[in-house]
């Protein structure tokens, strides 16, 4: 989805549809009704939110809530048809990245002074600094994960180790004693997202000057970070192919043995179990791998009430209730997330492990542990998805041969500041 289309769909809507927004939206026995998307939570969590549902509509009487799930790969391109259509939904599940598009076109509601301070406070400051754009509260944050070291415990023995390095260039050092044990020591989800920003801020550099308007990477610092990861494939740590996996294809070759560690979030061990339980028995875990700085990432979803939304204030009391300490306690016994409330992340839940600790269970409490140090590694930025694509491209160029490491970010560099130069 393009800044240009959110651009165009959403001055002409935001302009017609909010002298809407003060209007409360009546349920069909004459309440008032909370339309709620979430992200693919359902059959899962069905049981859990119909649960949390049901106590704040007896907590709020008179307000009915229509829970709408909503697939992953969908959430996006729904919300701004239903936004542009004048019928959006009154509290809504994002991505920090995708809610920080909408929110520099106004199509969100600030909600800095509708939600008490102490209700903010006890959230993670990262948190709450995830779903800031411009100084304005964008959303709630919701739930959280951070990433771990999954690794195979055979193949770490077939290359001669004792334990995991603890950092990608450690590991990377070792690829010759994985090669000749027949894999690869990991395979980096350099398309996801926001990965190779990410990468940056692990070495502790900056992507952007201080007042945001020029790229900050293009000094010998971020030349040495770029160099690193575009010389896992230029040198053949890597194969090129490896540039393009996703998400489920890195998980898949991880559990067929062609990768000795998986950097992902503990809930990535239940698929392991599942679908490789022969595997899972040679499986261990340990802390997110570090770059340079020793910084630990974290990433957030968020809920947020869009600017149209017709029961602006039964939405925000909606998303208070759902971020709750104790509903994301709840929640996060279900699921293998974190939570975004510091008293529920100080739960004992996340701490004690007996004798018979799983591995998933010292998965928990490393992610829990790393919960408390952990940064928000690349903050909402103008233009962000544009800003994304230039520097893929750049590492894309340079991972291939078609540039040499320096002058591809150099490119992307000059690309940023073109971008951001950009109203």
């Amino acid at each position: 989805m393009s800044r240009t289309r959110i651009a165009a769909t959403l001055a002409l809507t935001l302009s017609l549809s909010f002298s809407l927004s003060a209007c409360s939206k009546p349920a069909s026995d004459g309440g008032r009704k909370v339309e709620f998307w979430t992200m693919a939570l359902k059959p899962t969590f069905t049981g859990y939110l119909e649960g949390v549902i049901a106590d704040f509509e007896q907590q709020n009487p008179g307000v009915k809530v229509e829970w709408v799930d909503v697939p992953g790969n969908a959430i996006e391109d729904k919300t701004l048809s239903s936004v542009s259509g004048g019928t959006p939904p009154d509290l809504v599940n994002l991505n920090p990245d995708f809610a920080q598009r909408l929110a520099s076109k106004g199509a969100l509601l600030d909600l800095s002074k509708q939600v008490p301070k102490d209700v903010q406070r006890s959230y993670f400051p990262y948190a709450i600094d995830a779903s800031t754009v411009d100084g304005k509260l964008i959303g709630l944050p919701w739930y959280l994960s951070t990433q771990v070291a999954i690794y195979n415990k055979d193949l770490l023995a077939k290359a001669g180790l004792k334990t995991l390095p603890g950092t990608y260039r450690a590991l990377a050092e070792q690829a010759p004693a994985f090669k000749a044990a027949g894999a690869l020591p990991f395979i980096p989800n350099l398309g996801d997202g926001n990965r190779i920003l990410e990468l940056f801020a692990l070495d502790g550099v900056p992507l952007l000057s201080a007042d945001k308007k020029h790229a900050a990477f293009d000094t010998p610092e971020g030349r040495d970070t770029f160099a690193f990861w575009t010389g896992l494939f230029t040198r053949g740590t890597l194969p090129k192919e490896a540039l393009s996996l996703d998400n489920r294809e890195i998980v898949d070759r991880f559990q067929s043995g062609q990768s000795a560690v998986l950097p992902a979030g503990p809930q990535f061990l239940k698929q392991v179990r599942e679908n490789a339980p022969q595997l899972y028995e040679k499986v261990d875990v340990a802390p997110q791998l570090a770059g340079k700085s020793g910084k630990v990432g974290v990433g957030v979803m968020n809920l947020v009430v869009p600017t149209t939304s017709r029961n602006q204030e039964d939405a925000i009391a909606l998303a208070t209730h759902v971020t709750n300490a104790a509903n994301q306690l709840a929640f996060c016994k279900l699921a293998a997330i974190l939570p975004s409330s510091r008293e529920a992340a100080d739960d004992p839940f996340f701490t004690p492990l007996g004798a018979t600790a799983s591995v998933e269970d010292r998965a928990r409490k490393i992610a829990a542990e790393q919960l408390k140090r952990a940064e928000l590694l690349v903050p909402p930025m103008p233009h962000q998805s544009e800003l994304k694509k230039a520097m893929n491209d750049a590492l894309q160029r340079a991972a291939l041969g078609q540039l040499g490491s320096d002058e591809a970010l150099k490119q992307a560099a000059a690309e940023w500041d073109r971008i951001l130069a950009t109203p």
